[in-house]
């Protein structure tokens, strides 16, 4: 039905369902009045015309225009609710930056105080920067990402996707 709406133009689907309706009115009539055994006077096939003719075009307008409207009140609210959920993410992925910058910072300190010990364990110290490296690196992917769906942030920082 929706498709039916969006593919025919208005007067189009407004003479379709008022010929529907003055065909399904005069089908009534000839069944009613044969089964009653009366004949149809003319003054009431006018009737079985015209109040399907009137009132079926104006309702059919005024629902196509509202269906219309309707439709375009969606699609504002389904980019709102896009819209929205893109600043969420923004500012979930900014607090998050701000965060994990400031643990990096302390692993810097660190760092810094693991160089003041030659006797430190080197490999242990190699995979300490490494960590901070990939950090740095995951970090800067998932911040970079502008196509904001579930999908495209998984892989910004999925193992093996670097």
């Amino acid at each position: 039905m929706n498709r039916l709406i969006s593919s025919a133009n208005r007067v189009t689907l407004v003479a379709v369902t008022t010929l529907i309706s003055i065909l399904s009115s005069l089908s009534i009539f000839y069944v009613l009045y044969g089964f009653l055994g009366v004949d149809i006077r003319p003054s009431e096939m006018m009737v079985g015309v015209l109040a399907p003719l009137l009132i079926a075009s104006s309702v059919t307008w005024f629902l196509y225009g509202l269906i219309k409207k309707l439709e375009q009140l969606e699609q504002e609210l389904r980019n709102s609710i896009t819209r929205e959920k893109e600043d969420v993410y923004l500012a979930t992925i900014h607090g998050s930056q701000h965060i994990t910058n400031n643990l990096l910072n302390g692993l810097i300190l660190i760092d810094m105080e693991i160089n003041k010990h030659p006797d430190f364990d080197q490999e242990s110290k190699r995979q300490f920067e490494e960590l901070l490296k990939d950090s740095r690196k995951l970090m800067t992917q998932l911040s970079s990402v502008d196509d904001i769906n579930a999908e495209k942030i998984r892989k910004s920082v999925a193992p093996g996707e670097q």
